[in-house]
């Protein structure tokens, strides 16, 4: 008898549903999972990401220019995904040339991330248009870490999980603010959460809170004096909510 791979129970077919997600056994879902750092975070409200600054989106779909801070970075790929002037997730490898920069073939409205493919960079690697930094990556991490995320069109996303973590002791002197923001399709903006904490900050959400196609989320933080280090998980579920959309058949 030749044994087979799988999950379930011998005697029955159960199998979790947040393991069925990530195995691709559910039509139409998958997980995402968003992860931000920054080590000098100030007064000053930013999302998690590789510069201490605050973070501008592109205006329209741009051409991305890759490249590293080393020149001995030629025999690294990177995938960059992200999305077209219309929302729609998009994506491509590309072959860094150390120093000098290399052209995406697309055009990106949206970085949802940057994620080395193979070899591993002694630099750092950032997507820029226009001399503008879209996405970056830090020697030695591999990937973006980035609490920025844009919903694609086609889907919803429904956000499960956050936990952050910072450098302070959890003294009532120096203590940071959690904020999650949301810019939809409109151009409304919403702030759904402002939480104070110290050490860190934890939330499981019985009912995952959705957020449409085309909504730019972005994770943010600041302290109340000072300057911390912070990372934050962030884990949900994007689900198609419109079958002539993005569809794999």
């Amino acid at each position: 008898m030749t044994a087979t791979v799988s999950s379930i129970t011998r005697a029955g077919t159960f199998e979790p549903f947040d393991l069925q997600i990530p195995r691709s056994e559910i039509y139409g879902h998958s997980t995402v999972n968003i992860y931000g750092f920054q080590s000098a975070v100030t007064t000053t409200q930013i999302p998690l990401w590789e510069n201490a600054t605050a973070y501008t989106f592109p205006s329209s779909a741009v051409v991305m220019t890759l490249a590293s801070s080393s020149a001995s970075d030629t025999a690294v790929t990177i995938t960059i995904n992200g999305l077209d002037s219309g929302y729609n997730q998009i994506s491509e490898v590309v072959a860094l040339n150390g120093t000098t920069g290399v052209n995406t073939t697309k055009s990106y409205l949206r970085i949802n991330s940057l994620i080395t493919t193979s070899g591993n960079a002694v630099g750092n690697v950032t997507a820029k248009n226009g001399g503008t930094t879209y996405a970056q990556i830090n020697a030695g991490f591999g990937r973006s870490l980035m609490s920025i995320y844009t919903v694609p069109n086609g889907f919803d996303f429904y956000l499960a999980r956050v936990d952050a973590n910072s450098s302070f002791n959890g003294n009532n002197l120096n203590y940071l603010f959690y904020q999650n923001s949301s810019v939809n399709s409109a151009g409304v903006s919403i702030v759904t959460t402002k939480a104070p904490f110290t050490a860190g900050y934890s939330v499981r959400r019985v009912m995952p809170r959705k957020y449409s196609g085309k909504t730019d989320l972005q994770f943010l933080f600041n302290t109340s004096a000072s300057t911390a280090a912070v990372n934050v998980g962030i884990e949900g579920y994007l689900i198609q909510s419109d079958v002539t959309t993005n569809v794999t058949p």
